[in-house]
């Protein structure tokens, strides 16, 4: 557990820079030899940050690009340099995730070894004297799963254009939206489903009219990606 220990201080070491091959690495060696518990704080820095500012710098890098995991000192959450000037883009990351029932599935993961995926569960009383519902898996509508996706993605933006309001860090920044993506299974029908959905999410924004001058929409698996500059013609 030492190595554990002290991959992640290594990644959370504000403003320490990492080449992407580097911070990859040690992000695959935690995920496949670390346990990370749902209520550790680093989890949610790790899976909705570190995460996802290493792979918008493999989507857009190379083998000169440089990231940096900001930490709590600062009003944007990372720093991604690349180019053959090492040009220089604070990125804030976000999550599209209904905290609460992701809460709720975890706590009830831990009580009876499994929970149902894709739908709201039910539940009475605090975390101290929790009752759980039966909570049976059933079959869950693409549609509804399709609506639920985007509500939560457009949510998460329009919040993070209102906070563009009074941080002037996001101006001219990249932002990355990390959403739960594991309803498809492999990357072919997650864009298929998915890049639909966050086109429509940014029809509001095309033409780099808002304060971020790129957005990303980041799966949770780490296998999916939308890129606006690729698909909405606008991203610098």
């Amino acid at each position: 557990m030492t190595d554990c220990a002290d991959q992640r201080s290594k990644l959370l070491e504000s403003g320490k820079e990492f080449e992407v091959s580097e911070a990859r690495a040690l992000v695959s060696n935690i995920i496949e030899d670390c346990p990370i518990d749902t209520e550790d704080r680093f989890h949610n820095v790790f899976f909705h940050e570190i995460c996802p500012l290493v792979v918008i710098a493999e989507h857009i890098g190379d083998k000169q690009t440089r990231l940096s995991f900001t930490g709590e000192k600062f009003r944007f959450d990372g720093l991604i340099r690349f180019g053959d000037e090492l040009k220089e883009k604070k990125v804030e990351l976000t999550v599209a995730i209904d905290g609460r029932n992701d809460a709720l599935q975890m706590e009830l993961m831990k009580k009876r070894g499994d929970a149902p995926g894709f739908q709201k569960i039910q539940s009475s009383g605090t975390k101290k004297n929790r009752k759980f519902g039966a909570n049976e898996s059933r079959m869950v509508s693409s549609d509804n799963h399709d609506r639920t996706t985007f509500s939560l993605l457009e949510d998460a933006l329009n919040l993070k254009l209102w906070k563009a309001n009074t941080n002037e860090n996001y101006r001219g920044a990249w932002l990355g939206i990390i959403f739960d993506d594991w309803f498809c299974p492999s990357v072919d029908r997650k864009k298929k489903r998915f890049d639909p959905i966050c086109d429509r999410v940014l029809e509001g924004v095309a033409g780099g009219d808002g304060p971020f001058s790129r957005v990303f929409f980041i799966g949770v698996s780490r296998q999916y990606i939308f890129d606006s500059s690729e698909t909405m013609g606008f991203g610098n």
